[in-house]
């Protein structure tokens, strides 16, 4: 069993990723477009191409910290790492000064998200490698990930609740907002991760065994398991949706349905109290009906709540926004608990069957496919914006065109409906079990 002090201290670094994480998809495109000046299409498309690094540097750290030999563990180095790596590029990338020629404001954030795109993958690779070392137990599993819900819960709600709170009182096009946003976000981040790195000192950790590979030859036998293809294909379906609505959230709010930000604290306070309390539950729910019927249910929640913004119009009701929230966040508590459960349960499947311990390589596949979805949602969405004809000299009380309304829609509603849909046919078809995984831990034995 795995103390509840290493469970909470390991689960809080998931605090400093998410807001991390959430606030450069909420927050990075409108910045960049209302704050910098840059072109929504050029801002998209910077985010993109950073995200080209994890091409390289999610294998070389998966592999890196599955063969590292160390007092510490395996993962551990790479934690404290990343923790300073990441609170500095926060605080880089809201601080970014603008520049008379748009190319150079262009430059610049393009180097703060590349440091963002390192410091995330030296930190979060390892960190989700961890609890496949940390214990062998099927439904343990899901309650450390229970425990990480909390924290991402909590930092979801800082970037998108607080943040925007603290724009709509200093002003969203406020330089100056968005500079204490990244001071004190940096500072939270910095905290979060070193208190995962000091606080699992005495975790289990496992040896990594004695084949030695090369880095990308690693990835030949993730291709022959098909339980870790076929999760890995839904959540980059998810993940696409939700990248594309957190890329259009504030301008939706702004400028379709023409609200006050103050909306998304409410929003948030909602998402945050509803993934808290209903996530105990869910993994009540998953040890009665099973991970993957769990993990159906929250799926379909998902898919009513995005759909339904396409019902939503101009002063929409804050009690209907605030529905949409408390649906979405059942969802996003479901998606979270059982995909990173099944995939640890999928990371044993391939180590129980071939004697070869990678939970490093795993990981780095899985946040690839993170951050690459996380990427691909700005980049349609900032094109969708610059094609409709998105008007960024406009303030924020004029009119756009009904081309740019549409183009909202599609980010917020239409396209994450559509991957919601895709990701619910592939759901349906994975078989891995708690029964499979125990004949399997008989067999090894």
């Amino acid at each position: 069993m795995i103390s509840q002090r290493i469970r909470v201290c390991w689960g809080t670094g998931a605090l400093g990723v998410a807001l991390l994480m959430n606030a450069i998809g909420v927050l990075a495109l409108f910045y960049m477009v209302s704050v910098l000046g840059i072109e929504p299409g050029l801002a998209g498309t910077l985010v993109f191409l950073t995200k080209l690094l994890d091409v390289v540097s999610d294998p070389i750290v998966g592999s890196w910290s599955d063969r590292v030999k160390s007092p510490a563990g395996r993962r551990r180095p790479f934690l404290l790492a990343g923790a300073f790596v990441s609170a500095c590029a926060f605080a880089l990338i809201f601080t970014t000064p603008v520049f008379d020629a748009q190319w150079l404001t262009a430059a610049y954030i393009f180097l703060a998200l590349s440091t963002y795109t390192i410091g995330y993958t030296l930190f979060n690779v390892p960190y989700m490698a961890m609890p496949a070392e940390m214990t062998d137990s099927y439904h343990e599993r899901s309650a450390i990930h229970g425990y990480r819900m909390v924290f991402i819960a909590t930092g979801v709600f800082l970037a998108t609740s607080i943040s925007p709170l603290i724009l709509d009182r200093l002003g969203r096009e406020n330089w100056n907002a968005y500079a204490v946003i990244g001071a004190g976000g940096g500072a939270v981040i910095l905290i979060s991760m070193l208190t995962t790195y000091f606080g699992t000192a005495r975790a289990r950790f496992t040896d990594a065994g004695v084949e030695r590979i090369n880095v990308f030859r690693q990835f030949s036998p993730i291709l022959a398991n098909p339980h870790f293809l076929r999760l890995i294909s839904v959540k980059a379906a998810q993940l696409l949706g939700i990248a594309a609505s957190q890329a259009t959230i504030v301008f939706f709010v702004v400028h379709y349905l023409r609200l006050p930000l103050t909306v998304l604290f409410f929003y948030g306070v909602v998402v945050t109290i509803v993934s808290t309390l209903g996530t105990p539950l869910l993994v009540a729910i998953s040890k009665r009906i099973g991970k993957r019927e769990t993990y159906l249910l929250a799926a379909f929640c998902y898919l009513a709540g995005v759909s339904s913004w396409m019902l939503a119009g101009p002063g929409e009701p804050l009690p209907y926004i605030l529905a949409r929230g408390a649906i979405i966040a059942i969802a996003a508590s479901g998606n979270i608990v059982m995909a990173m459960s099944m995939l640890t349960d999928t990371i044993e499947f391939d180590a129980r069957r071939t004697g070869v311990r990678r939970e490093g390589v795993y990981t780095a596949v899985y946040s690839f496919v993170e951050k690459f979805t996380f990427a691909m949602g700005p980049l349609i969405v900032g094109w969708a914006m610059q094609i409709a004809g998105f008007d960024r000299s406009l303030s924020d009380e004029a009119l756009q065109t009904p081309e740019v309304g549409r183009a909202l829609l599609l980010g917020m509603s239409y396209m994450p409906t559509f991957v919601g849909c895709v990701a619910i046919l592939l759901l349906t078809r994975y078989r891995l079990t708690d029964k499979d995984l125990a004949k399997l831990r008989a067999a090894s034995s």
